[in-house]
């Protein structure tokens, strides 16, 4: 793309927003669509103008300068590891035939039995 092409009133708003210490996120302006925002800032960054950093796995923010690119990025809190919500395929860390543990708070709680000529519970909601 021509530098020429990159001097529209959108690019230049851009290269505003860019210089805050913030810097600016493509879904973060309203009006225009993150994908508009994205093309324009890349072509930006292609000619020169702009800097990316990268925020996360799946975020990106523009800025002026490589300057607040780094400020930015040492201001936030460091990453921390993604943790495995517990899942189907996850297995407890006990063995299988490891004793109960019972304590003084544990709650124990018997279900009444289904009515004769249940098959379905699904069919009966209070079961």
């Amino acid at each position: 793309m021509k530098t020429a092409n990159l001097n529209s009133t959108f690019h230049i708003k851009l290269i505003e927003l860019s210089a805050s210490p913030s810097g600016f996120g493509a879904s973060e302006l309203t009006g225009f669509s993150p994908e508009q925002v994205r093309r324009a800032a890349e072509a930006l960054v292609k000619a020169g103008k702009l800097m990316r950093a990268k925020v996360s796995s799946h975020r990106v923010r523009y800025f002026a300068n490589d300057i607040l690119a780094k400020a930015y990025i040492a201001g936030q809190a460091p990453a921390r590891a993604p943790h495995s919500a517990a899942g189907s395929r996850t297995r407890a860390h006990w063995k299988p035939d490891a004793p109960m543990r019972i304590t003084p708070k544990t709650k124990i709680y018997v279900a009444p039995p289904l009515p004769r000529n249940v098959f379905r519970t699904n069919t009966y909601p209070q079961f």
